[in-house]
């Protein structure tokens, strides 16, 4: 079985697997149903920017937004104004991924791309919290420093309970009309209950899709979201020739799955 079809998504039946950077383990989900299969698309338009909200220039000052959906020429979205996208009639109108603890079985998987597509872009995680780093804790990276962010996509897994906070920067001296498309996957997922599966997915002789998330800090938020999520904090890894160890470490772990 492929990894990913052709959107980038996990088919049913396939695995996907998430590092955690910030505390060496991953989840190891088996994708039991897409269901949103066939209508992975959503066209949600510009970025969230209201006229004249004002935005930290690169070049000093700050600048408004002259229109709503417009970024202005040199300015970056700051710490305190990361946006996450609205949407009437979800669990969390200002925030369209989020969902509760209790829909632990749901995992959204998001590929959200904007345009110019030479926009900056980094996450935060949980919202408020910045996450790049630079040799270790040493300097802070993002939309407002020289380097850290992507450029036009990003791609990220929204687990439950976490706000996210994205930010974006537009180092150019044109303003530009902005536009969002994201190609995502609402999975219905259960954790596989085999040890000796879960080993050989993470030393990679079992094909799964991984994702590293962009969280280097481990916020009391996310900690608290996993484990009363999933009831874990996921998985060590562990080199080829220590099945035994990791066998029994995630035979202990298992016990306590609530997914």
């Amino acid at each position: 079985m492929r990894e990913v079809d052709e959107l980038g998504l996990v088919p049913e039946g396939g695995y996907l697997t998430i590092f955690i950077p910030a505390t060496g383990n991953a989840f190891v989900f088996r994708v039991k149903s897409r269901v949103n299969r066939g209508f992975e698309r959503i066209h949600y338009g510009p970025l969230p920017l209201p006229a004249g909200l004002m935005l930290p220039s690169y070049v000093g000052g700050a600048i408004p937004v002259p229109v709503a959906g417009v970024m202005p020429g040199t300015t970056y979205i700051p710490s305190e104004l990361a946006i996450s996208f609205p949407f009437r009639g979800v669990f969390s109108e200002t925030d369209m991924w989020y969902i509760p603890k209790d829909w632990r079985e749901r995992l959204f998987h998001v590929i959200t791309e904007v345009t110019p597509k030479w926009l900056r872009i980094d996450v935060q995680i949980p919202k408020g919290v910045t996450q790049g780093r630079f040799q270790r804790d040493q300097v802070s990276t993002g939309v407002d420093k020289p380097f850290g962010f992507a450029r036009g996509r990003i791609e990220l897994i929204h687990f439950p309970e976490i706000h996210y906070g994205y930010r974006f920067g537009n180092d150019t001296n044109l303003n530009v009309y902005t536009g969002v498309d994201f190609t995502y996957a609402e999975y219905i997922i259960e954790v596989p209950k085999s040890p000796d599966l879960i080993f050989d997915i993470l030393t990679r002789r079992i094909p799964s899709k991984w994702i590293t998330m962009p969280i280097t800090i481990y916020n009391d938020t996310i900690k608290r979201a996993f484990l009363e999520t999933y009831g874990i904090e996921g998985f060590p890894l562990y080199r080829e020739d220590q099945r035994s160890e990791a066998v029994s470490a995630y035979s202990s772990i298992l016990m306590e799955v609530m997914v």
